[in-house]
């Protein structure tokens, strides 16, 4: 294995590490998957400086490092930060979140009707969720402290919160406008899983679900990573993962969220199984179990999706945002491979509508209007640059670099 420069990277290498997506747990790229022209495309926009390819042509085995050797790298990690670091403990914890052939059901049936009636569409005033909503935000916010020393949830309150925030949650589908109103906090894992709830909430309701299952996808996007909170901070946080163990590490936040939820009172397998598989892929890709696509909860498959685009387009420490066209077009990209095509479609369809008159940024440095949006094309609109026309179909170079609300 060697580190190249993504300046020196041809088509066909193999790559030898997985790419996160800067400091979060989102894999665009996995072991093992050879380099195409797309994805050379892909580390360009998103300011990816290297990456780590195999030396020859031969595939590369993803096989996980023991969790001996992961406590090692990251106890190596905590020395040489000086963070306090309980090696034991958390081998302990590692060794707990070991998953069994029977932990799972080997396939899981989708939840979703298109022809079911929809019940809550209802909604009243412009005002931003977290603020209506405090009691959700605060119980919310005070479970995901509690589980840091933990693994003690109390759902009963979050699950009376999310039912009566459910119809302001879904009443107005531009849900670019209502994440842009949301304060952040200074706990981005908190942040991030309100705004996929949303998100996530929004595609059940485009998908057709009736108010209990709205209900019990809301609870599930706004758990399903509370396993990152058993992850060491160092780790979790740091800008350039280099050891296979670190990498492993971050992985097993999936099995911790499960572990937590299997163990809490009325939780529902549609939150258990999202909070475990939101990793999986459709390809057999993903992780922890490699599922392929009849074996992922449909819950996962929505939240997989939003997790990946609320990544994207908001900034983490390392990492500047995409434009929300950057973060389609790579979800438009990867449709019917690792993500369900389906729910890709229904996310960018529904998003695409309420791009039309937006003011956008190019990569020109042009500055203009969207005018059409091809509901084929959903990720490259008709803009309008004073008195001439740029169709981002047939101008494939130029790409919209930043979207103004």
């Amino acid at each position: 294995m060697k580190v190249i420069k993504v300046s020196e990277i041809e088509v066909g290498m193999i790559l030898a590490s997985p790419i996160f997506l800067g400091s979060s747990d989102v894999e665009l790229l996995s072991k093992g998957v050879e380099i195409t022209e797309r994805h050379i495309q892909l580390m360009n926009r998103l300011g990816i400086d290297e990456i780590t390819i195999a030396n020859g042509p031969e595939k590369i085995e993803d096989v996980e490092t023991s969790n001996v050797d992961q406590v090692k790298a990251a106890q190596s990690e905590a020395d040489h930060l000086g963070e306090d670091f309980d090696a034991e403990s958390f081998l302990n914890e590692l060794n707990q979140i070991e998953l069994k052939d029977d932990d799972i059901e080997p396939v899981l049936t989708n939840v979703a009707n298109a022809n079911m009636v929809i019940h809550v569409l209802t909604g009243e005033g412009n005002v931003p969720i977290d603020e209506k909503h405090k009691d959700l935000v605060e119980h919310t916010q005070k479970a995901f402290n509690q589980l840091k020393t933990s693994n003690d949830l109390d759902l009963d309150s979050i699950r009376k919160d999310v039912h009566r925030a459910l119809p302001d949650m879904i009443r107005n589908d531009d849900v670019l406008m209502r994440l842009s109103q949301l304060k952040e906090s200074d706990n981005y894992t908190f942040d991030h899983s309100l705004r996929v709830s949303i998100l996530a909430t929004m595609i059940g309701k485009w998908l057709g679900y009736n108010e209990e299952q709205l209900s019990d996808l809301a609870q599930a996007s706004l758990l399903f990573d509370i396993g990152k909170l058993k992850i060491p901070d160092f780790i979790l946080n740091k800008p350039n993962k280099t050891k296979e163990e670190e990498f492993d590490i971050v992985k097993k936040h999936a099995q911790f969220g499960y572990s937590i939820l299997l163990k809490t009172k009325g939780v529902t397998n549609n939150i258990k199984y999202s909070a475990l598989q939101h990793h999986e892929r459709m390809d057999g890709s993903g992780y922890p179990l490699r599922l392929r696509s009849g074996q992922i909860h449909e819950f996962a498959k929505i939240i997989m999706v939003c997790d990946i685009f609320d990544a994207m387009t908001n900034e983490r420490p390392y990492k500047d945002k995409s434009s929300p066209f950057d973060a389609a077009e790579y979800l438009h990209w990867n449709a019917g491979k690792t993500l369900d095509s389906k729910i890709v479609y229904i996310f960018l369809k529904n998003l695409s509508v309420f791009y039309t008159g937006k003011e956008v940024l190019l990569s020109t440095n042009e500055r203009g209007r969207i005018i059409y949006v091809d509901v084929n094309f959903p990720t490259r609109p008709v803009i309008q640059v004073g008195g001439k026309f740029i169709d981002l179909v047939k101008e494939k170079e130029i790409r919209i670099v930043e979207l103004y609300s």
